[in-house]
């Protein structure tokens, strides 16, 4: 049994660097199945399809994040709380998960429909799903004239590509100014806070 659960784990673990290295369209199970060390047949006997397997993989990360984004969410009381709160979640986390966010940065660019539907999915299967705890947060914040933003699809559109970005972009920002960032505790907090001032400054009244 412990090989058995070695074995999948390896397989999850090398699936995900070939899937963040090449997308979904471009991974091969043969190479996943040669980095992991088992037989390929293995890979559809444990996960039955590239599709799946795939699937798990985001699925599996994003269950992990959801409830630190309910928390941050949750424990908001005021929108400058907020704002400080949720990068500091997605950048810690996807500082953590870097291959996931490259499966999902490549997805949104070459298939779109491929990552939203795992994430519909997520979501409709969750009680008090984020989107839904933070429309009445907003709304409410919004009628108190707390906030400058009453549309939850521009204010999430405001936050998440930041943070991501801060993730996916380090390397073109060092091209840029030709120098290296070491992805160490001081930058990933220097850019959470960096972040949240410049949403403090552009979206609270």
């Amino acid at each position: 049994m412990k090989k058995q659960q070695n074995s999948k784990q390896k397989i999850l673990n090398f699936a995900s660097k070939e899937f963040a290295a090449y997308g979904f369209g471009g991974a091969r199970v043969e190479r996943i199945a040669r980095q992991a060390g088992v037989n390929k047949a293995m890979i559809f006997y444990y996960y039955s399809s590239k599709q799946n397997l795939y699937r798990i993989i985001v699925k599996k990360s994003l269950l992990e994040l959801i409830p630190k984004i309910q928390e941050a969410i949750a424990v908001s009381k005021s929108p400058e709380q907020f704002f400080e709160n949720l990068p500091k979640v997605y950048i810690r986390y996807f500082s953590q998960k870097q291959e996931v966010i490259k499966m999902i940065g490549f997805e949104l660019i070459q298939d779109p429909d491929n990552i939203t539907s795992v994430i519909r999915d997520i979501f409709s299967n969750i009680p008090e799903s984020p989107p839904e705890l933070l429309k009445n947060k907003i709304s409410l914040w919004y009628q108190k004239g707390l906030i400058s933003e009453p549309d939850p699809f521009h204010l999430i559109l405001n936050i998440l590509p930041l943070c991501i970005f801060s993730i996916l972009g380090t390397p073109l920002v060092e091209a840029i100014l030709d120098i290296k960032i070491k992805n160490s505790l001081d930058f990933i907090n220097k850019r959470i806070i960096s972040i949240s001032n410049l949403l403090k400054k552009g979206m609270l009244k």
